[in-house]
């Protein structure tokens, strides 16, 4: 295994196969490209890999997985199939891709299968993850997305370990110890439970060993840091190449094919082509502006001063697919100053959704379900609020119960001290609704009429307004301990709090346009020979819209899969011939 940063390549330059970008698509190509027997490289722009798997969950949705096989009501395999897919077709709009959504459903068990017999990944099936419409056809509670288990990586070869790009704060406690999904209750729990506490204490224990060892942060890593990590080191194993801080800027052409890719670093050539996997259209700065418009927001994971991913295909004819629902999987996001160890562009997925958090827009009041999906909560936002002077923003507001009880974006729950945010004017405060109001500048008035109507409503446990918490997706975000709605809880325990959201997005839907081999395809359709696609590189099967946790990362590992057979047995084939 190979790992050189930011030099010129000091072996062969030859390679049967390049994977740009170390995303969950390319790190699952490479290692599936290697499995075949092929020779491979994996560049990547960044100092560090993982691009926005590494700071994600890491949640994959996954139809017929073995989890859901394995349930006593399970449905045929056939029959979850059609469900499957008749679930993405009724909420994809009007730029659904039928075959490839068939393909996707078909192979991403096979995927799961490889990455967990390949690279040691483990998935556990969340039973409380709902598709995010339950009400459509062929939605299911607790079947399709799947979270990755927790893994020790002390085994892993350290200098590659430490070139994994570290997860959000959210994801970690005492600057290094990695959180899981599925820790997230005992933390909530920590002084209230006893096993909660044996749990976290054992954990916090081991950590300490470790960086007492000499580790740059826990060993034991979660969420999509474990999915780059475990494929990663399966990649090591395997004698894969990885270089980093190595930018492609275009793409070299031989006889009408992709055969390699050059960048200020040198010539890397391939003998069967380059798989992008490279992130989306709006990884760069140059191309934000194209996708959004005037709207103000913030990229999560930040943009990169790489080459535009329609420059860098101009030459091969590759075609991108513009025509999309929305140009990116938005998320309402806060700046966290640099000031705070926990700083940079900040995602709020679920805490909207709790007991005693509403938001309000700059005229005071509410303008949308707070509860709903990111991806739907964002345009709502855009709509109400991005005629404003400042662009598009709301505050997100709670009380001092809530903030102690389950926290707020970055802020973690008690005991997570409020000092450096309350300093660094992140997190705004005042002893009533009106003070609030006046750190905010928003009408005090307003403010406090808002924050009284919506109390009203949680009381009775039924928001008149916008119908908070009667989705079963809001429902299951809230805290099922909460009655009479789990959604929605009055604000009424000074003092309160309050942090500016923006628009922001986790990654592009604008993307090449590709089969169901993952062949990047020209404005004709027709192949372009030695490219493939996978990931945010390649627009999503469901065309613009997010209706299920874990669709991102599916994709990205079962097109990465897809991309390196299909590549690959155009390889065998060749060989094979006389």
């Amino acid at each position: 295994m190979f790992i050189f940063h930011g030099m010129g390549i000091p072996f062969p330059d030859n390679f049967d196969l390049i994977v740009v970008g170390s995303g969950a698509a390319g790190l699952t190509a490479a290692l599936a490209a290697l499995d075949q027997g092929m020779r491979v490289v994996v560049v990547e722009a960044d100092a560090l890999i993982g691009g926005a798997t590494a700071l994600s969950e890491g949640m994959i949705w996954v139809p017929n997985n073995p989890d859901a096989r394995n349930l006593e009501d399970a449905p045929s395999v056939e029959a979850e199939e059609d469900a499957a897919l008749t679930y993405l077709r009724a909420t994809s709009g009007n730029f659904f891709d039928q075959e490839r959504a068939r393909t996707y459903i078909r192979m991403a068990p096979r995927a799961l299968a490889f990455a967990e017999k390949a690279a040691g990944l483990r998935f556990a099936l969340n039973r409380l993850s709902r598709d995010y419409n339950p009400e459509a056809a062929g939605a299911t509670l607790g079947r399709r997305a799947l979270n990755p288990l927790p893994a020790s990586m002390r085994r892993m070869d350290r200098k590659l370990f430490g070139r994994i790009r570290h997860p959000l704060g959210t994801m970690m406690v005492l600057k290094g110890l990695s959180i899981a999904s599925q820790d997230t209750s005992d933390y909530l729990n920590f002084g209230r439970s006893p096993a909660a506490f044996a749990r976290v204490s054992s954990q916090a224990l081991r950590y300490a060993a470790e960086r007492l060892a000499g580790w740059p942060r826990g060993a034991r890593l979660a969420n999509g840091n474990v999915i780059v990590a475990q494929l990663a080191e399966g990649i090591r194993l395997q004698g894969g190449t990885i270089l980093t801080e190595w930018p492609v800027e275009r793409l070299l052409m031989k006889r009408g094919r992709v055969a390699g890719v050059a960048g200020r670093l040198g010539e890397i050539h391939a003998q069967k082509g380059v798989i992008l996997a490279s992130g989306g259209f709006n990884a760069s700065h140059a191309s934000r502006a194209k996708l959004v418009g005037s709207h103000r927001h913030v990229a999560i994971p930040a943009e990169a001063d790489i080459r535009p991913l329609d420059e860098l295909v101009a030459e091969t004819g590759a075609h991108l697919v513009r025509d999309v629902s929305q140009p990116v999987l938005w998320a309402p996001a806060s700046v966290v100053p640099s000031s705070i160890d926990r700083s940079g562009p900040w995602p709020h997925f679920g805490d909207r959704a709790k007991p005693g958090v509403i938001c309000l827009g700059p005229d005071g009041r509410r303008f949308a379900n707070e509860a709903q999906i990111y991806h739907d909560f964002v345009p709502a936002m855009i709509t109400a609020t991005g005629a404003h002077p400042e662009g598009a923003h709301c505050w997100i507001i709670t009380d001092h119960r809530a903030l102690r009880r389950y926290g707020l974006g970055p802020i973690g729950p008690f005991p997570v001290r409020l000092g450096p945010y309350l300093r660094a004017g992140y997190l705004r405060t005042g002893r009533t609704p009106a003070d609030l109001a006046k750190a905010m500048n928003l009408p005090p008035e307003v403010v406090q009429d808002s924050i009284a109507r919506f109390n009203g409503f949680a009381r009775a446990g039924k928001d008149k307004d916008f119908g908070r918490g009667e989705s079963a997706y809001d429902r299951g975000n809230g805290d099922a301990s909460h009655s009479p709605n789990p959604t929605l809880g009055p604000l009424e325990k000074a003092p309160y709090y309050a942090i500016r959201l923006v628009p922001g997005d986790i990654g592009s839907f604008v993307g090449l346009r590709v089969d169901s081999s993952a062949r990047a395809l020209d404005e004709n359709g027709s192949a372009v020979p030695g490219l493939w696609a996978a990931g945010s590189a390649a627009a999503p099967v469901t065309g613009g819209t997010y209706p299920a946790a874990g669709l991102t990362i599916g994709q990205a590992m079962t097109f990465g899969y897809v991309a390196a057979l299909n590549a690959c047995h155009e390889q065998l084939e060749e060989r094979a011939r006389p």
